[in-house]
């Protein structure tokens, strides 16, 4: 599952490449935000999310980051995918600690893993919304 979300990470990260400055800020109603931030955001939680399973090998990132560029956003979903896929099979369903805007609750390990893939698959999907609003056809 992580392999293929790297996967359609890369495809949308080289589909968006070439896109002018005006073009990665630019947005439409109902999404995150521009196609550049949206990116940073879905890699942002990624890190996080993989951070929180237990992942000693990612850097975490942030959404209100400056923009690292599309070189770094793609290795960072390389080390996340990488790391997340060695975690999956010695997961338990001890619960992890998470906090933030759900302080101190507790959740199980695989609400994390559905929550990562779901996620990233929600913001491609809105980012794949602001191409076609631009004329672009977005990836597959």
């Amino acid at each position: 599952m992580y392999r293929q979300n790297a996967w359609a990470n890369r495809l949308l990260f080289d589909a968006c490449r070439g896109l002018s400055d005006a073009q990665l800020a630019a947005t439409a109603p109902g999404v995150y935000g521009s196609i550049a931030g949206t990116l940073q955001h879905i890699v942002a939680a990624e890190t996080g999310y993989a951070i929180r399973l237990g992942a000693k090998s990612v850097e975490r990132i942030k959404s209100d980051d400056p923009w690292p560029g599309f070189d770094r956003l793609a290795e960072l979903v390389e080390a996340t995918a990488t790391a997340v896929t060695g975690l999956a099979p010695s997961a338990t369903s001890k619960p992890i600690r998470v906090d933030g805007a759900t302080a101190g609750s507790e959740v199980d390990p695989a609400v994390i893993f559905v929550q990562m893939f779901h996620h990233s698959t929600e913001h491609r999907s809105q980012v794949n919304t602001i191409l076609t609003t631009l004329g672009i056809e977005p990836p597959e």
